[in-house]
């Protein structure tokens, strides 16, 4: 789970994090950037792209899947994993990527810890969206791709459920890596693979450079690591996703409040909960 209350953590670099770090040392550090970042997201640069809008993409490989389960609060862990084999099964890593698919529990658990201790949580035995992002970036491209500057994933929080949907399918097509969406109101970690059913451009823009999003798609494949939610590679309709009665499967914005402290790899000084709450909140690659 992204969040249990529990335990209390003493923030914030704990010595733990070292040895859990040292037991992935095959790790390189240092990513450079293979693109730029979609300009709906704010301060992130406008690229023209040259990617084909396929109408039917998904990412979604079975051999890079495991659940999350018998550890409860792997949720944000186990999808950093499952999220990176998918990316080195589809080799869409870029160069300076360094993860080999692995599966294993105790892979899971080191990624894990090594989130909790780069987070911004208070407290719990779960981790947060910066865990969940610091360890993608970590275990994919190295310590070099921590900062700002050189991440390949990032947080990002919507004011709407179609903004984020919208800017997931365009990182989904730029990029050829999944999306991360903060589920349960921020209580849990679910995949985005892929969609269906696209009609129009995501990639169109007004007069003022901006995003139309004058496109839809009909379907979007969403990955659950928690086995009893029966939901891998399910292709659930955007109407689903957006206003299902079910509050695990519907797609809702952040109520968590439980992540006071800044993120140290962004500037400027901002508990992250202000960041996210009320919002739609997804981590996506930007590169």
């Amino acid at each position: 789970m992204l969040r249990t209350t529990t335990t209390t953590k003493t923030r914030h670099w704990r010595q733990a994090g070292v040895a859990v770090l040292l037991s992935l040392a095959v790790l390189a550090s240092g990513a450079g950037p293979v693109a730029a970042a979609d300009s709906d997201a704010t301060g992130a640069r406008s690229v023209t792209t040259g990617a084909t809008n396929p109408p039917r993409l998904n990412l979604f490989a079975s051999a890079g899947f495991r659940y999350q389960d018998p550890n409860w609060d792997a949720c944000t862990a186990t999808s950093a994993m499952d999220m990176l084999n998918f990316i080195a099964i589809a080799k869409s890593g870029g160069p300076s990527f360094v993860w080999t698919v692995r599966l294993g529990s105790a892979a899971r658990d080191t990624m894990l810890a090594w989130a909790r201790a780069h987070d911004t949580l208070e407290g719990g035995t779960g981790s947060d969206p910066h865990g969940w992002r610091n360890a993608l970036n970590y275990y994919g491209w190295g310590s070099g791709a921590l900062g700002e500057a050189s991440r390949v994933y990032d947080d990002r929080a919507y004011a709407s459920f179609d903004l984020a949907i919208k800017s997931a399918v365009r990182s989904l097509i730029r990029f050829r890596k999944p999306v991360g969406i903060v589920a349960w109101a921020g209580r849990h970690a679910q995949m985005i693979t892929g969609y269906d059913g696209l009609v129009g451009n995501p990639f169109a823009k007004d007069a003022k450079g901006n995003y139309t999003n004058d496109f839809s798609v009909a379907a979007l494949y969403l990955t659950d690591p928690l086995s009893s939610q029966g939901m891998v590679n399910a292709r659930l309709s955007y109407a689903t996703l957006k206003s299902s009665a079910n509050p695990k499967v519907r797609f809702t914005p952040y109520l968590e409040t439980d992540s006071p402290y800044d993120d140290p790899y962004t500037a400027g000084v901002k508990p992250a909960r202000d960041e996210w709450y009320g919002r739609w909140v997804t981590v996506q690659p930007i590169r």
